[in-house]
């Protein structure tokens, strides 16, 4: 578990966003992660419900990042310890804390 706390929720998203990274490229090694590659936008579409706290949203977001990793990746079992899962789970919450940017 980190151990490190932030205050300001967007800095908790980037922060959040950079473990997830870190979580992703541990496990499958360098990662061209473009903003038009299918994992990238599942994984920002499911930080934006998040955002908006839609829970349904965030259940069909989190079979797309589900659908990207195993199209990307192959078949995984993504247990709910997984360095994977327990990353995203982190970046999630930080969205709904951070809420809707605003403009």
């Amino acid at each position: 578990m980190r151990s490190n706390v932030v205050t300001d929720p967007e800095e908790a998203v980037k922060q959040a966003s950079a473990h997830l990274y870190e979580a992703l490229t541990h496990h499958y090694g360098p990662l061209d992660l473009a903003a038009h590659q299918p994992i990238v936008r599942a994984i920002s579409e499911y930080g934006q419900r998040c955002r908006e706290h839609d829970e349904v949203g965030q259940e069909v977001a989190s079979r797309h990042v589900y659908e990207a990793l195993t199209h990307h990746f192959g078949p995984r079992d993504l247990a709910a310890n997984d360095p994977v899962v327990r990353a995203l789970a982190e970046y999630g919450e930080a969205c709904r804390r951070a809420g809707v940017r605003k403009s």
